[in-house]
């Protein structure tokens, strides 16, 4: 009785084995018949298993070349923005150089370029320029920017020389309002900031009036431009009032300037 048990078994997993067979179209056949019918589907289990593992070792060695691959295009990445950066650069240091060649061909005085190598801490009370004694550099030159009036040298060395810029306290530079043609004489407070004294209380001096040197004192040339008005601060009962002035040249961010030479030099 348990022989035809297991003779029974061994049938029906026969026929089950016969039967997937039938209804996978995608079970190669090598063998043909009962023979083939029993070893067919251990093959196709077999093959599925290395065509899974296939798979999943190219899949593996697919994402290894695409990780090497953005390593390479990071890199090719990095690359361009450097060399954009410099493009960036240089094109920025030619459109200030064609700026100061303007500026060289506006004024009818002498002058020299120089490039600020050193800023003081705190509001920009001196800077210190790449251009001394052996340059032609005298004390007491006046230096401009792009914008207008920086300062006066105030010592010079063989190669370098320090500019005292008008934010300075100790700046004394005569000034004149260019729509009313008054003056007066500007200086620092001490807090960044530039302002004009003994101004005629009189005068219609207005927000946003420019004013430039005046020319006088002989230390400056006339005409150059400081900057606009910010504010005004009047005193009914003196003869002068103060006329605050927001400065046209940026000092923390200057880079050129031009030493104005004497007419001897």
């Amino acid at each position: 009785m348990f022989k035809w048990r297991r003779l029974f078994l061994a049938i029906i997993i026969i026929l089950l084995i016969i039967i997937v067979q039938a209804r996978n179209i995608n079970v190669e056949s090598p063998f043909r018949g009962l023979l083939g019918n029993v070893v067919n589907p251990a093959i196709f289990l077999t093959n599925k298993v290395f065509s899974s593992i296939g798979n999943v070792w190219n899949s593996y060695v697919n994402l290894v070349n695409v990780q090497q691959e953005n390593k390479e295009y990071k890199k090719l990445i990095d690359n361009l923005t450097l060399e954009n950066a410099l493009l960036s650069e240089k094109l920025s240091q030619s459109e200030r150089l064609e700026t100061l060649l303007r500026l060289y061909r506006t004024y009818d005085f002498k002058q020299m370029p120089a490039n600020v190598i050193g800023v003081s801490d705190g509001y920009v009370k001196n800077i210190v320029i790449d251009a001394g004694d052996i340059d032609g550099v005298e004390k007491n030159a006046p230096v401009i920017g792009f914008q207008g009036l920086v300062g006066r040298v105030s010592n010079t060395y063989a190669t370098t020389s320090e500019v005292d810029v008008i934010l300075n306290i100790s700046s004394n530079v005569s000034v004149m309002n260019s729509r009313t043609r008054v003056s007066g004489i500007m200086r620092g407070d001490g807090e960044g900031r530039l302002y004009v004294d003994y101004y005629d209380r009189l005068d219609d001096v207005r927000v946003g009036d420019v004013f430039v040197t005046s020319g006088l004192g002989m230390l400056y040339p006339k005409g150059i431009r400081i900057g606009k008005v910010s504010d005004i601060v009047s005193d009914n009962t003196g003869l002068f009032q103060k006329v605050f002035i927001e400065q046209s040249e940026d000092f923390y961010k200057l880079e050129h300037v031009f030493v104005v030479k004497s007419n001897s030099k």
